[in-house]
């Protein structure tokens, strides 16, 4: 295929967002801006494909340690391929969502929304720490002002409460880079993989680098913040923090596990750490879940515990060379089948919401008789969630499991089944009250068309797309 400037991936997005913002046809702009990033990212997902080595460009023809380095290959291209999945659905529900909810924000949402996709693109092509940085303090600012956008006190809060774990996460970060540059002086994780010659000055500062990338994802303990931001806010606004915003973090972990860091004891015993904190987020998580009575509540505690899949695998990260494409692979699915499926739950529940006027789980009973492809959407991305079969969720799921036993981390692989189990206690209610009696007039409003069918094509894409791992991983295979 032919090769293209990784920078369009940035820069497209970044005019679409000064353009949203300053043009009267603001809803056009997005429409075909979110159209062209998609088809960008699409053909940088098949470009993975058909080339085998990965794609490195350097911003100005500077080259590390120096210059500013793009970096696509399998991994970073299938993830390109998830943010502009879920970009453009939201995008299509935000048309809709409003036109008929806070008309007063709409203006402001798209300048933030283009925002937060040219940030996510940089931080997945980007491979400098740095670098890195840089696109995670463009993302966390970014999410916090999404929290803030309805304007009242419940969303002022969270986004402040947010503010301030994103500013004390970043401080961490910087301390950690700091003291890599000081001792090694490179910030390239190509370049610190073969400078690494004192495992234990890299230790102390993987340590505060470690700590923020915890924050960043809610791992728990750190997870208090994420419950409120994502609740407060408006749907789209949700769907984009719950299944985009917290993925980079993790992504950045399994990256320097598997990459960066060299065999040590003591990086053993710290990767048993991450993973016993990735437990009591899958199994704290579901339980905060399962005791909720709103729906946004619910799913931003589920969130929680999603995340906590990642992380208990990290010693599988740290163990897996002779199994590094598979690791690569059942990370990757985990992410995107959680990422497709929450933002379609977090879109349903705006469009619930934008019928009862109320979150609780109560106030939408008869979904699926008043409102079908709301129901569907819940329907297939808690099966997701779940993990049930054909789904991608349940593939992600056979792939960790799978890794744990050729691995000898059977426990792992246990907690794995256990947390799908919980996920179905707290999936289960969701489904039932829309299978309660048939609501009254009141519920028979109608949702505007476009709310509904992006809701449920992201939820049948979650479901579906199981059914087509094979080609959605070829590209990680190749590298």
């Amino acid at each position: 295929m032919i090769s293209f400037d990784l920078g369009y991936l940035i820069v497209l997005p970044l005019l679409a967002s000064i353009f949203s913002l300053i043009s009267p046809i603001r809803v056009y702009i997005a429409l075909a801006f979110s159209l062209l990033s998609f088809l960008l990212s699409v053909y940088s997902f098949l470009y993975t494909l058909r080339d085998n080595t990965p794609l490195y460009q350097w911003i100005g023809g500077w080259t590390p340690p120096l210059g500013i380095g793009l970096r696509l290959d399998g991994l970073s291209g299938f993830f390109l391929l998830m943010i502009g999945i879920v970009s453009l659905f939201v995008a299509l529900y935000s048309i809709s969502f409003f036109n008929v909810e806070y008309k007063r924000q709409g203006r402001f949402f798209w300048f933030f929304f283009f925002f937060l996709w040219a940030g996510l693109n940089a931080f997945f092509l980007s491979e400098d720490l740095f670098n890195l940085y840089v696109a995670l303090e463009v993302l966390s600012l970014t999410a916090v002002i999404l929290v803030a956008l309805p304007g009242y006190k419940k969303a002022i809060k969270a986004s402040l409460n947010y503010l301030f774990l994103s500013i004390l996460a970043s401080m961490f970060y910087l301390l950690g880079i700091a003291m890599l540059y000081a001792n090694y002086g490179v910030l390239s994780m190509s370049l610190l993989s073969q400078k690494l010659s004192d495992t234990q000055e890299f230790i102390y500062a993987l340590f505060p680098i470690t700590i923020a990338l915890a924050i960043k994802s809610a791992l728990l303990p750190f997870h208090f913040w994420l419950p409120p931001a994502h609740s407060s806010t408006v749907a789209p606004a949700s769907a984009l923090l719950s299944s985009l915003v917290i993925k980079p973090p993790a992504y950045l972990m399994l990256r320097l596990w598997m990459e960066v860091l060299p065999k040590d004891k003591s990086l053993e015993y710290l990767s048993i750490v991450l993973s016993i904190m990735g437990a009591l987020a899958i199994f704290i998580g579901s339980y905060y879940a399962i005791r909720q009575k709103t729906i946004k509540r619910l799913l931003a505690y589920s969130t929680v515990a999603q995340m906590g899949y990642l992380f208990i695998m990290v010693p599988l990260y740290y163990h897996g060379e002779i199994l590094k494409e598979a690791v690569l692979q059942a990370f990757a699915l985990q992410a995107f089948s959680h990422a497709l499926a929450k933002a379609s739950m977090f879109l349903s529940s705006g469009n619930a919401i934008y019928v009862a006027k109320r979150d609780e789980l109560s106030y939408m009973p008869g979904f699926a008789h008043s409102h079908p492809f709301t129901f569907f959407a819940l329907f297939f991305s808690g099966a997701t969630l779940i993990g049930l079969p054909l789904s991608a969720g349940f593939v992600a799921k056979f792939l960790f499991l799978e890794l744990s036993i050729k691995l000898g981390f059977f426990l792992h692989g246990g907690i794995m089944l256990l947390g799908s189990l919980l996920a179905s206690l707290y999936v289960y209610p969701i489904w039932k009250e829309c299978f309660s009696s048939h609501p009254t007039k009141f519920y028979d409003k109608p949702i505007p068309q476009l709310m509904e069918i992006s809701a449920f094509l992201l939820g049948f894409l979650a479901f579906s797309s199981g059914m087509i791992t094979g080609f959605l991983l070829e590209g990680i295979a190749r590298g």
